[in-house]
């Protein structure tokens, strides 16, 4: 707490110094009414008061502070026009990040893809890829797909997974190594976010030779062949701690029916009214109980199971879940 307390306190700090510069530049009312909340928010900070509601004296909702440190009071006691334009922000944010999902279910060549996203608010910070790429040198196509999980919950953490998306986004478009696309991801997060602020991720691409992966902290994927059942570990630090951070991959060739798993830890860590964790090894059992359907049916099948196993328990993290799979002919599910 006192470190947030502090970088709270600088960050104002720098903001009453940046409002004083602008003598001039807007009206004097309004630059001391901007200056007056600011001073009333460091002496709250001082006197330990920073972060509760005027009203309630509950403490404001997180993501709101992050984004706006002035804030007064916690969403239950905003006034009329305040909660309208709170509405407006969030609608248009949910709107922005559905933009950026992509397709349900792609097919390349020998690859089918399908996946779901389910925020447990009106947004989310679970980050969800799938895209085709172009090699200029080959004139091969491949698919570049992954999950992640930025830090926190609500808008501010769904800002933080657009940010994301739109570093991926910028890397893919040139021809590097999968190993460099991330290293890059993770120096420009970084350099770019607070120092609070990481995403556990997994990404892979599809190859001639079967499938590329790098794991930066994130839930093991889960490789499903037909004799067995294998989880890819994670062989680097999460995004956004450490901006020289090295990443490395590793490879796998599936045969034609088996199939790659990319999930955020809201279907594994997902509780019943007992307070049971789903965990990963009923995940891994609904999904052989479909794999020879493809990947939709795969998909549906977990995401039943899990609302059945939740139950009344209200939802208390984003889930995502994405399979990938090398087509051909169908096959019997092996036991696990």
């Amino acid at each position: 707490m006192a470190t947030t307390a502090y970088t709270v306190r600088a960050d104002l700090v720098e903001r009453r110094t940046r409002l004083r510069a602008a003598t001039g530049s807007v009206s004097n009312d309004y630059l001391n009414e901007l200056l007056a909340e600011v001073d009333a928010a460091l002496e709250k900070i001082e006197v330990g008061r920073y972060g509760l509601c005027e009203t309630c004296n509950d403490p404001i909702e997180a993501d709101r502070l992050e984004l706006n440190p002035l804030c007064r009071f916690c969403l239950d006691h905003l006034n009329e026009t305040e909660r309208a334009s709170h509405q407006k922000d969030l609608d248009l944010a949910t709107q922005i990040q559905f933009q950026l999902l992509p397709p349900r279910s792609l097919t390349l060549e020998q690859w089918e893809t399908q996946y779901r996203y389910e925020p447990v608010g009106a947004v989310g910070g679970d980050y969800c890829e799938v895209t085709p790429l172009g090699n200029s040198s080959t004139g091969m196509q491949s698919l570049f797909f992954a999950v992640g999980d930025v830090a926190g919950k609500g808008v501010a953490a769904s800002l933080l997974m657009m940010h994301l998306s739109a570093i991926f986004r910028s890397l893919l478009s040139m021809d590097l190594s999968l190993a460099e696309i991330v290293s890059r991801a993770n120096r420009l997060f970084c350099e770019s976010t607070g120092p609070a602020h990481y995403a556990t991720l997994v990404c892979g691409r599809t190859t001639p030779s079967g499938i590329e992966i790098c794991n930066a902290g994130h839930c093991p994927p889960i490789l499903l062949f037909h004799h067995g059942t294998e989880r890819a570990a994670s062989n680097g630090l999460p995004l956004g701690l450490f901006a020289g951070a090295q990443y490395t991959v590793t490879k796998y060739a599936p045969c034609d029916g088996e199939s790659l798993v990319l999930y955020s830890d809201g279907i594994t860590e997902t509780e019943n009214a007992s307070g049971d964790d789903y965990q990963e090894e009923r995940l891994i059992r609904s999904l052989r109980e479909r794999i020879e359907h493809g990947a939709h049916s795969m998909v549906e099948a977990v995401l039943q199971d899990l609302s059945q196993f939740r139950g009344s328990n209200p939802a208390s993290d984003d889930v995502t879940l994405l399979v990938v799979r090398r087509r051909g002919r169908d096959f019997s599910s092996p036991t696990h």
